[in-house]
Order: C-alpha cells, then sequence, then structure tokens
C-alpha cells in the first residue's frame, strides 16, 4: 500500500485529514511531534531528514507556519523560500506526487465564482507567498515526472478551527446566553465548506491517477455570512439578535466570491 506522508498534521486541517484517511498509510509529521520518526518543522531543515530518508512517493503539504496573519512579509521572506527548498529535495528523492494547500486568496479582489483558469492577483503577503510557490512548482515540474496538485482552499469550517472565527465566537455568545452578538453587514457572500469534506478532497487528489494542476476546493454554494450565522442561531434554538455593521466589512476581500467546482467533481471517487 502506498503510504501518504502528511506534513502539517497537527492543524485543523491535519487534524481533519487524519479522521478522514480511514484504512489509507497515512504518516504523520508535525512540529508538535517529539518523535523524530514523526517530527518536522519546515523553518528547521535539520528537522526535515528523517523524511527524506524514508523517500517518500506521496506528500501532501500544509504546513504554514504564521497564519492567520495574512499581510506578514515573512510568508515571503520566509515560508516560501523554505518550501521551494523542501519540494526541490523532496523531488531529488524521488516523490511522484505532491498536493499542496493553496488559499482562494490567490484569486484577489475578483467576483463571482471563480475558475481555476482565472489569473490570479493576490492581495496579502500570505497569498502571494503562496500563488509564488505554484508558480515555482509549475514553472519547474509540470514537464517532469513529477505530479503535483495545487489546491485552493476556500473558507472550512468545523471541529477545531480557529476560535476566533465567526462561527466558534457566535457559538460561544450562544452558549453564554448573549442577548446580541455584533458582527460586520453580513452582506458578504462566501463558500463555506466542512474541513471534513476539504480533507476527502485531498485524499482524492493525493491519489487519483489523472489528478493533475490547480483545483479548487470549496462547496461551490454560495452564502452570505448573515445567512450563515442565522443558520447557526436556528440550529442551536437560540434567541440571539445580530448586530449588524458594528465591525466594518474587510477591505483585502470582495464582497462576494465562490469556487467553481466542477473540475474536481469530474474527478473519479
Amino acid at each position: 500500500m502506498t503510504t501518504i506522508h502528511l506534513l502539517g498534521s497537527g492543524g485543523f486541517i491535519g487534524r481533519a485529514l487524519k479522521r478522514e484517511s480511514g484504512s489509507l498509510s497515512l504518516h504523520c509529521w508535525s512540529h508538535r511531534q517529539a518523535d523524530p520518526e514523526h517530527h518536522f518543522d519546515l523553518l528547521d531543515p535539520t528537522s526535515w531528514q528523517p523524511l527524506l530518508n524514508r523517500r517518500p512517493t506521496h506528500v501532501i503539504l500544509l504546513s504554514w507556519p504564521g497564519l492567520p496573519n495574512y499581510q506578514e512579509p515573512f510568508h515571503v521572506t520566509r515560508n516560501l523560500p523554505a518550501c521551494i527548498e523542501l519540494v526541490e529535495q523532496l523531488a531529488a528523492t524521488g516523490l511522484q506526487r505532491l498536493v499542496v494547500a493553496g488559499t482562494c486568496y490567490e484569486y484577489g479582489l475578483q467576483h463571482g465564482p471563480l475558475k481555476e483558469n482565472q489569473f490570479t492577483d493576490p492581495v496579502n503577503c500570505y497569498a502571494i507567498a503562496k500563488d509564488s510557490l505554484r508558480r515555482v512548482i509549475a514553472n519547474r515540474y509540470s514537464k517532469q515526472s513529477l505530479q503535483w496538485c495545487w489546491a485552493r482552499i476556500f473558507y472550512p469550517f468545523g471541529h477545531g478551527q480557529n476560535p476566533d472565527s465567526l462561527l466558534p465566537t457566535l457559538q460561544r455568545a450562544i452558549d453564554q446566553g448573549d442577548a446580541t452578538f455584533a458582527m460586520s453587514s453580513g452582506r458578504q457572500v462566501r463558500d463555506y465548506i466542512h474541513v471534513d469534506q476539504v480533507a476527502k478532497l485531498l485524499l482524492r487528489l493525493a491519489r487519483h491517477p489523472q489528478a493533475q494542476g490547480i483545483y479548487n476546493c470549496g462547496s461551490g454554494q454560495p452564502v452570505s455570512l448573515r445567512e450563515l450565522a442565522q443558520d447557526r442561531i436556528s440550529a442551536s434554538t437560540s434567541s440571539i439578535h445580530l448586530k449588524l455593521g458594528v465591525h466594518p466589512d474587510r477591505t483585502d476581500e470582495p464582497l462576494a466570491f465562490w469556487a467553481e467546482t466542477s473540475k474536481i467533481n469530474r474527478l473519479s471517487r
């Protein structure tokens, strides 16, 4: 059985991948692990050697320190060069299939349904670094034996997500019995996808023999933040009242965008 090496197994999406891996052979690597055969720190190349010694053929790369500080320049100056060097070393040891977690922020301020073949125009340092990594991989390996997939992940939610995100914050307010919940205008339309479904899509890309190139990993279903919040309130049978417009809408995101998912849906399961 082919072993898939998961780099960044201790994060939000990494934990979901472990839950969804079933009978697959998954070797998990994380900076949180003390065991040398599972310890991996993207920013410490000396920690890469146990991974490289195993000469992995299939890798899912989730590791990316410093989130959610999207505007910090270290994404470009620190994380990007480390990832490029890591991929080069993995390729040199016989890597055959690579799946990398990208981001919907690579599309920048474009509105509406977003397709993989649209141009990218990222506006924060995190997305600039991710888009640059994709370009390097595409330029260097498209004509070589390494098969690569770039997964542009939209808005994952579910167990273990950032506690300061909208839904966990709202749920705390509901659990505390708060009368009101302050948020932005709620007009923003996004693509929310359960983290377990993201994990299933990443595993599909890691195993599917025809998977190659860029794939949107979203639900394909646009929903406004106000609708999302109201659905959570209804599901919790709460009487909490939304106070809209208290917080400003983000200026580094378009008002409405979501994933066009026909490409990834065409991959047989």
